[in-house]
């Protein structure tokens, strides 16, 4: 089963899949590689530019799996005799390998920059939390879709889990960007004080981490959804 999670992961990619997303991709390479650092000022060096790219490949990765690996299964094994059990395990593995795939890019393509000593440590771990918050806010985008009849309690609830992780995604995204523009515009000492490393540690600690356990209460709601093919499937 997990030879097919990982199989299926990298399979999205391919041009079938990707085609519909293409519009979405390249709006958001435009976006971060032309638009946004240009009225920023990343690329004026190239210490910059290298802290900047190293840190927006995983976010763009990420928020284009977020579109191509929903959480559900390939349409075809919806057909063949698979037992509750083995659907669910398929789906949890999915949502495991994701999260973890994107989050270890993300630890890989910053790992450079505490190398170089552009970070510190602390730093970076600062860094590699929110790739890890951002790919688990990512794995459950359709849980709010489907056929079934809802009553005002479960619609209500729903939002409350949609804006949950509305903020939370923002907090995250403005902390990695944040954390960008403060090692660039001073890459010499750029976050190497504890004191500037705590205004990122001390709202992780009060609101990312809340915001996250809580939306992960939900998780077991997608999961149930992405069982059935009918509520996986309608757009």
């Amino acid at each position: 089963m997990t030879g097919r999670v990982i199989k299926d992961y990298f399979a999205a990619f391919r041009w079938g899949n990707f085609k519909e997303k293409v519009a979405h991709f390249a709006y958001l390479v435009f976006y971060f590689f032309a638009i946004l650092p240009t009225i920023v000022g990343f690329f004026e060096t190239w210490e910059s530019a290298l802290i900047y790219v190293l840190m927006m490949i995983p976010t763009i990765h990420i928020l284009n799996s977020g579109s191509l690996h929903i959480m559900k299964m390939p349409k075809m094994m919806y057909m063949v005799p698979l037992t509750k059990e083995m659907k669910r395990e398929y789906i949890v593995k999915s949502a495991i390998f994701r999260i973890c795939f994107c989050s270890l890019l993300g630890m890989i393509c910053t790992l450079p920059l505490m190398l170089l000593g552009l970070c510190s440590a602390i730093t970076y771990v600062i860094i590699a939390y929110d790739y890890v918050t951002f790919a688990l806010l990512l794995c459950g985008m359709n849980e709010r879709y489907g056929l079934e009849e809802r009553n005002a309690w479960q619609e209500a609830r729903s939002d409350c889990r949609g804006l949950i992780q509305g903020i939370d995604m923002i907090i995250t995204v403005i902390s990695l960007f944040l954390i960008a523009c403060m090692l660039s515009w001073d890459t010499n000492e750029g976050m190497k004080n504890i004191y500037e490393n705590l205004l990122f540690i001390i709202p992780a600690i009060l609101f990312q981490l809340p915001l996250t356990i809580k939306h992960m209460k939900y998780w077991s709601t997608a999961v149930e959804k992405a069982l059935s093919y009918e509520r996986s499937f309608d757009k």
